[in-house]
């Protein structure tokens, strides 16, 4: 783990877990708060009840692609 003090979350959404681990795992390393949505769905409840600063989302997932997610995400007043 670094020396930095960062407190910051970052939310993952992918559905590829691979992917999501490693980036969970590097973003940690550097003190990151990181939390993973393995659906777009999830994504967006994790959204809404963790705030995070920043949302590292994939485009094309099943169900529900990124553009849509995205498009949910800065209609609601508390995660745009």
């Amino acid at each position: 783990m670094t020396d930095n003090n960062n407190t910051e979350t970052i939310l993952i959404i992918d559905d590829t877990p691979s992917i999501t681990q490693f980036i969970q795992a590097l973003l940690e390393d550097r003190g990151f708060k990181a939390i993973v949505a393995e659906s777009g769905q999830q994504g967006l409840i994790l959204a809404n009840e963790n705030r995070p600063d920043l949302i590292l989302l994939d485009i094309m997932m099943p169900e529900i692609d990124g553009y849509v997610i995205c498009g949910q995400l800065k209609a609601d007043s508390k995660t745009k």
